[in-house]
C-alpha cells in the first residue's frame, strides 16, 4: 500500500475523521516540529540574525587572560538586502491595464500602505529566500498582512512548489495567568474549505509542542471550522488558499546563504587585527644581566628615574613589533570586492564609480539589474495570484466583474542614468511610441495616469484660451474698423474747415 501524503491524510480527516490514522491537530503538531527542525528554518533564522548585524564573530574567544577579544560587526547583509529592495521598489511602480474602470479600482487597492507591504515583501524574499503576504478583510475592506517566513509551513501541491494545497501559520502569544508570564502558541490551518484553529500551552497537559483544537473559534456544529472572511454577516471562502508568495530564487535560498563565509571572514579578520593593535606593545624590552630584583622594579625605575641598574656587562635592547597592516587591508579589500561580486550588488564605495561614464555605470550595475529583474518577474507572478482575491473583493463590494481583465506591473528600477539622454530619447520617440509608453519611461513621471490627466487638462485649458483669443481678436477687428471710419469722417471735416 502506497504511503499517504500529508494532504491525503488531511483530506481523509476532513471527509471522515473516524477513518483517519491521525487527527488534524496531530498532523499540525508534527508539521510544525519538522519545519522548526529543518535546515530551511535554520537558514532563515541565521539570515535574520546576519541582517540584524549579529554574525558568527560573536563566537570568537581568546585563550589568554587579559587579552582583547574584539568582536567587530559590519552590517554588510543589511546594506546588500536594502540595496536590492530599494533598486527595484524604491520608485513607485505603475499599473497598466486596458480597462480604465479596472485601473481605477486597482489604484484604490494599491494604496501607499499596500505599496509599503510590497516593498517589505521584496526585502523579505531576499532576506529569507521566500516571503508571504495574506489577504484578509478588515471593516469590510480588503487588506493585506505580511507573514514572517519563520511562522509559515507551506503544504505544496506539486514538486516544483508552484501550487499550494494548504498552509499552517503558527505564532506565540504572551498572556498573564495570575502573576506569571505565560506563552501560548497558536496555529492556524488554512485550506480552500476554511480555517481551523489550534493552540498549545503547558497548562493543557498535551505535552510540549502538541496542539489541540481551540474551541474559542468556530463551534461544534461546524467542527470548529471558520470561513476565510465575513462581509455583511455573510461567510465566504476563497477558491484558493488565501496566501501569495515571492521567491528570491527557485531554490528559495536567501542572499545570506551565498555570502555568509565572506561576511564572516571580513568580521573575523577585522576583529583579530583590532586585537593585535590593542594588545601589542609599541616595543618590547630585552634585558641582559639586569641588576634589579624583578620586572616590576625595572618598570618603576624606568618610569621614575628614566634609568635602570645593570651589571658591568649588562644592557637593554628594544624589539619593536612589525605589523603589516597594509597586507591585511589589501586582503580585506579583496574580500569586499568578492562579496559584492558574488552578491550581484554594487560597491558604492568603489573610488572609480563616481567618475565612470554612462556605459561603465551600466556595466557596473549589470549584475544588480539582472538579479532585481529576475525578482521583478517573480513579483509579477505574486500579483497574478493576488488578482484572484482582488477580483473577488470587487465582485462582493459591487465594483464590477473584472475576472476576464488583465493588468501588468511596470517597475521603475533606480538605475543611475543621464536624465538628459533619456528625455531626449523620449522626445525623439514621439510618433513612434504611444504617449503612455513614453511617459512610463520618463524619469520625472511617477504616476502615468495622473500625468495623462494633467496633459488633457492643459490641452482643454489651451483650447479654451485659444477660443477666447479668437473671439477677442474678432471683436477687436470690428472695433478697429468702426474707429477708422469715424476718424476718416472727422479728418475730412477738419480739412474742409
Amino acid at each position: 500500500m502506497a504511503e499517504l501524503s500529508v494532504m491525503d491524510r488531511i483530506n481523509m480527516i476532513l471527509s471522515d475523521p473516524e477513518k483517519a490514522t491521525m487527527t488534524l491537530a496531530q498532523i499540525v503538531s508534527e508539521e510544525i516540529r519538522e519545519f522548526k527542525a529543518s535546515p530551511e528554518y535554520a537558514i532563515m533564522l541565521e539570515a535574520e540574525s546576519y541582517y540584524r548585524n549579529r554574525s558568527d564573530v560573536q563566537r570568537k574567544t581568546v585563550d589568554v587572560a587579559n587579552r582583547s577579544n574584539t568582536k567587530i560587526e559590519h552590517p554588510i547583509l543589511k546594506k546588500l538586502v536594502d540595496q536590492k529592495a530599494n533598486y527595484l521598489l524604491s520608485k513607485p511602480w505603475t499599473v497598466d491595464t486596458k480597462n480604465s474602470a479596472y485601473g481605477e479600482a486597482l489604484t484604490k487597492v494599491f494604496d501607499q500602505t499596500f505599496r509599503r507591504k510590497i516593498k517589505s515583501l521584496g526585502k523579505g524574499a531576499i532576506k529569507s529566500g521566500i516571503a508571504w503576504i495574506q489577504p484578509y478583510f478588515r471593516d469590510g475592506k480588503l487588506a493585506f498582512m505580511r507573514i514572517p517566513s519563520t511562522e509559515l509551513v507551506p503544504l505544496w501541491r506539486d514538486a516544483e512548489r508552484t501550487e499550494l494545497d494548504a498552509f499552517i501559520r503558527f505564532y506565540d502569544q504572551v498572556i498573564y495567568i495570575g502573576t506569571r508570564k505565560h506563552i501560548i502558541t497558536h496555529a492556524e490551518f488554512w485550506w480552500p474549505g476554511g480555517v481551523k484553529w489550534f493552540k498549545t500551552d503547558a497548562f493543557a497537559g498535551t505535552g510540549a509542542g502538541n496542539f489541540y483544537v481551540d474551541k474559542e473559534h468556530g463551534d461544534e456544529a461546524s467542527d470548529y471550522t471558520e470561513p476565510h472572511f465575513v462581509v455583511d454577516d455573510k461567510p465566504y471562502n476563497w477558491e484558493e488558499c488565501p496566501i501569495a508568495w515571492l521567491k528570491y530564487n527557485e531554490e528559495e535560498l536567501p542572499l545570506c546563504y551565498y555570502i555568509k563565509d565572506l561576511i564572516d571572514d571580513i568580521n573575523w579578520q577585522t576583529s583579530v587585527t583590532s586585537d593585535v593593535l590593542r594588545d601589542v606593545a609599541k616595543f618590547i624590552y630585552i634585558l641582559r644581566n639586569y641588576g634589579g630584583q624583578d620586572l616590576a622594579e625595572f618598570l618603576k625605575d624606568l618610569k621614575e628615574h628614566m634609568a635602570i641598574k645593570v651589571t658591568s656587562d649588562g644592557g637593554v635592547d628594544k624589539l619593536q613589533a612589525d605589523l603589516n597592516i597594509d597586507a591585511v587591508m589589501a586582503f580585506l579589500d579583496k574580500q569586499r570586492r568578492d562579496l559584492f561580486d558574488f552578491a550581484a550588488a554594487v560597491d558604492t564605495k568603489d573610488p572609480d564609480l563616481g567618475n565612470a561614464s554612462g556605459t561603465a555605470i551600466n556595466f557596473r550595475y549589470m549584475d544588480l539589474d539582472a538579479d532585481c529583474d529576475s525578482l521583478g518577474t517573480e513579483l509579477k507572478d505574486t500579483f497574478r495570484r493576488l488578482k484572484l482575491f482582488i477580483d473577488v473583493y470587487f465582485q462582493i463590494t459591487g465594483q464590477g466583474d473584472f475576472t476576464k481583465e488583465e493588468f501588468d506591473i511596470v517597475f521603475n528600477m533606480d538605475l543611475p542614468v543621464n536624465e538628459t539622454d533619456i528625455i531626449n530619447n523620449a522626445v525623439n520617440s514621439n510618433g513612434l511610441l504611444s504617449k503612455r509608453t513614453i511617459l512610463q519611461n520618463h524619469p520625472w513621471v511617477t504616476d502615468v495616469d495622473e500625468e495623462l490627466a494633467r496633459i488633457d487638462e492643459e490641452k482643454k485649458a489651451a483650447m479654451e484660451e485659444y477660443g477666447d483669443g479668437l473671439f477677442n481678436h474678432a471683436m477687436g477687428a470690428d472695433d478697429s474698423q468702426e474707429g477708422g471710419d469715424s476718424a476718416g469722417l472727422n479728418g475730412g471735416d477738419g480739412n474742409d474747415e
